[in-house]
């Protein structure tokens, strides 16, 4: 991978050490007060919620979902194509199935509601619970399929990183550093890190991804943010 830019101070904002945003087909990265870009890819993505999101364990179709929601720009062909491999219009459309199914749900308990109108619920849950029978989201298949498709994104950004190169090609300090950080604080605590690392969230929730920063590490998503660490949600 060659960046876009050489490492340099961070001077936007003053005092902020750790930021990750997407810019368009870019993204901007501050780590330990040093700044530098690369390519958009599907990883970054994932490693961009987690990072903002720590110390929680997110189960893999999750992340996807969540992570493809809060993307303000448009999926490129290549993108698209991923998710389409792993199933996400689909998990998408299950997962607003089943909030339906709790709003009918809902409308069947209330003692008030007319009749006509719980015929009319009883009759649409009974598509969608039949809709949802014969789902492939109802197996471990689907999610299983999802989540090894965000290691195998995740595993990627990794290495591309790991390998970056400045203008000079030389290797890059700030790249590299962050490399180092995303496979000791989220492969590694997420039980991907290699053959023999493990991590509570692989061990307790099994399909989960988890960020572990050390103390003192917050990240943003907003650069305009002052302080000696920043703290930020992604761009909606």
């Amino acid at each position: 991978m060659q960046t876009n830019c050489a490492s340099i101070n961070c001077s936007h904002p003053i005092g902020c050490r750790y930021g990750f945003r997407r810019e368009g087909s870019l993204w901007e990265l501050t780590f330990q007060g040093q700044t530098a870009s690369f390519k958009h890819e599907l990883g970054a993505l994932y490693a961009a919620y987690l990072l903002l999101e720590p110390r929680k364990a997110v189960h893999g179709v999750a992340l996807a979902l969540k992570a493809r929601e809060r993307l303000g720009q448009p999926a490129g062909p290549d993108e698209v194509a991923q998710q389409r491999q792993m199933g996400l219009e689909d998990a998408a459309s299950v997962r607003g199935l089943w909030r339906r199914q709790r709003e009918l749900e809902r409308v069947l308990e209330e003692r008030l509601e007319i009749e006509p109108v719980k015929a009319e619920a009883l009759r649409e849950l009974e598509e969608i619970t039949e809709f949802l029978r014969k789902s492939p989201w109802r197996s471990r298949g689907g999610a299983e399929r999802c989540v090894r498709a965000v290691t195998a994104a995740i595993k990627r950004l990794h290495a591309h990183l790991a390998g970056a190169v400045d203008a000079e090609g030389n290797p890059h300090p700030a790249l590299r550093a962050f490399a180092r950080h995303l496979y000791e604080h989220l492969l590694v605590p997420s039980g991907r890190g290699g053959r023999y690392a493990r991590g509570w969230a692989a061990a307790t929730y099994p399909g989960c991804f988890t960020y572990e920063p050390p103390k003192g590490v917050k990240w943003s998503a907003d650069f305009g943010v002052r302080g000696a660490e920043c703290g930020g949600v992604l761009p909606q």
